[in-house]
This record gives C-alpha cells, sequence and structure tokens, in this order.
C-alpha cells in the first residue's frame, strides 16, 4: 500500500522549513540506507547492502516493467531515475523510517516523490516482488506524469503489481469486491476522484481503484484509448476533466458496467 503522497507532502514540508540544510541533514544522517552495493538499470538505482548477481530475475524483471507500463498505457519514456533502496530486515527499514518520519505508520514498502527525487524503499520480504513491483509501477507513473489522480496512480500501481502474464488480475481485490457486491456494494468513480489522500483511502477504495484501471486496460480497444488519452492530457497538463465525465459519455452506466466485469472475473476463478 503506497503512502508516498504523505511522504511527499512531509519531505516538502521538511525542504521548506530547512531549506537546502534540511536536505543535507537528512542525507548526512544516511549511514542507515542501504548503500553497500549498487546496481544501475535503464531508469532504477537499486542500493542494497546485500551483494547482487548481475542477472537478478527480479531487478531485471523491474526493470523491464518500464516497458510494460509505458507500453501499455502509451506514455512516452522518461529518463528521470527512480532510486531503490532495500533494506535486508523490515527492523532496518522500520528504524530509518522511524528516524526521518516518526509519526508514520508500519509499511513493508513506499514510494516518495520530492521535488528533485523519486525513491523507493522496501525491504526482501516475502513479499518483496510485489511490493517492489507496486512501488516502483508508482515510480515509473511519476516519471511522466507527476500530477497522476491519487485514484488512478494507485489503481494502476495495484494492476502492475500483479506478476508478468497476469494481465493484471488482483485476485485479493477480485475476492474482496466479489464480497462487498453480496453486501449491495455500489462502484463510485467519482467518489474516489474526491479523495485527496492516500490516507484516506482504505483497502476498498484500492481494491475498486484496481478494478476501475482493470476495466479500462483489459476489456473494449475504446475504453484503452480513453485511458490513454486522459493520460496523455496529464501529462500535457490538460487534466480539467476527470475520468469519470470522460467515462459517462462513452457509458452513462459505467458503474453496472464494471459490476458485470467483476462478476466475470470472479466466475473465472472458481
Amino acid at each position: 500500500m503506497a503512502w508516498h503522497r504523505k511522504l511527499a507532502l512531509i519531505a516538502a514540508v521538511l525542504s521548506a522549513a530547512g531549506g537546502c540544510a534540511a536536505w543535507h541533514v537528512r542525507r548526512d544522517t544516511a549511514g542507515k540506507l542501504p548503500a553497500a552495493n549498487t546496481m544501475k538499470f535503464d531508469q532504477l538505482v537499486v542500493y542494497s547492502n546485500t551483494a547482487l548477481p548481475s542477472r537478478h530475475r527480479l531487478l531485471e524483471e523491474l526493470n523491464a516493467q518500464r516497458g510494460t507500463v509505458n507500453a501499455k498505457l502509451g506514455l512516452p519514456a522518461s529518463d528521470e531515475l527512480i532510486h531503490v533502496y532495500l533494506f535486508n530486515e523490515a527492523d532496518d527499514l522500520r528504524a530509518y523510517v522511524r528516524a526521518h518520519w516518526p509519526d508514520f505508520p508500519d509499511r513493508r514498502a513506499m514510494f516518495i516523490e520530492t521535488d528533485t527525487r523519486l525513491e523507493v524503499y522496501a525491504y526482501w520480504g516475502d513479499r518483496v516482488a510485489e511490493d517492489l513491483r507496486h512501488e516502483v509501477a508508482h515510480g515509473y507513473l511519476h516519471s511522466v506524469v507527476p500530477q497522476i489522480a491519487l485514484w488512478l496512480d494507485e489503481g494502476l500501481a495495484e494492476y502492475f503489481e500483479v506478476p508478468r502474464g497476469g494481465q493484471g488480475l488482483n485476485v485479493p481485490h477480485v475476492k474482496q469486491l466479489s464480497t462487498e457486491m453480496a453486501d449491495g456494494w455500489l462502484p463510485d468513480l467519482a467518489r474516489l476522484e474526491r479523495i485527496q489522500s492516500a490516507g484516506s483511502m482504505d483497502q476498498r477504495d484500492y481494491a475498486e481503484a484496481w478494478a476501475w484501471a482493470h476495466l479500462l486496460l483489459e476489456t473494449t480497444p475504446e475504453r484503452l484509448t480513453l485511458l490513454r488519452t486522459y493520460l496523455a492530457d496529464l501529462h500535457s497538463g490538460d487534466s480539467r476533466e476527470p475520468m469519470s465525465s470522460r467515462l459517462a459519455r462513452v457509458d452513462p452506466k459505467a458503474s453496472e458496467t464494471l459490476l458485470h466485469h467483476l462478476a466475470g472475473l470472479a466466475s473465472s476463478l472458481r
């Protein structure tokens, strides 16, 4: 689960309060950051205290994810670096986060965007592949579309955290939303668009954001084009019309369409 917007805000506040000195204080006390080994890929710089093989399967997958994200979304490539810090243990990551953001909740991984850097923090846990696919996807997205809408940012990251070949099918989200549907839940994209902070999103919001992203990416060429056009507008700075309005023009019953889509996905899992 990403909390990058809150972290970016904190970083911005710290920078504003202390200017360049605050930034240097952070880097001067960064001895707890993994730094023994550095590996450079196209857009990724990976830091780890553990020596990694030059052909590391997960890191090669993360590097290839760049092309997957850009091709799927119709986005141009970026050369802005994404700095990925891999801690050996969860406690090491917690200690670093506690030292720099003491009020931040405990998370397995996170993405941070500041005015000058894109950063990912994670540790070598059982779900490190999922965590890194998710957080690095945020990095690729923000390197091209820094003003991406929160719901779409999270929905796409939930889509791209699925292993290659899975067509973004996030099974836990399908199962959760199937239960919610049985209890009368109805999707509402306009409501998701009004959420301004990742800290205000609960697990169902993340699942719904993924579901809308999956509907747009994996159903019809028209919906895929709609998403790509929206992202292109965000990239160019023209984000005045939200996706809910755009989608309503081509599908006035989009919420019902999403329910049918989820029902079909749930049926395929049985």
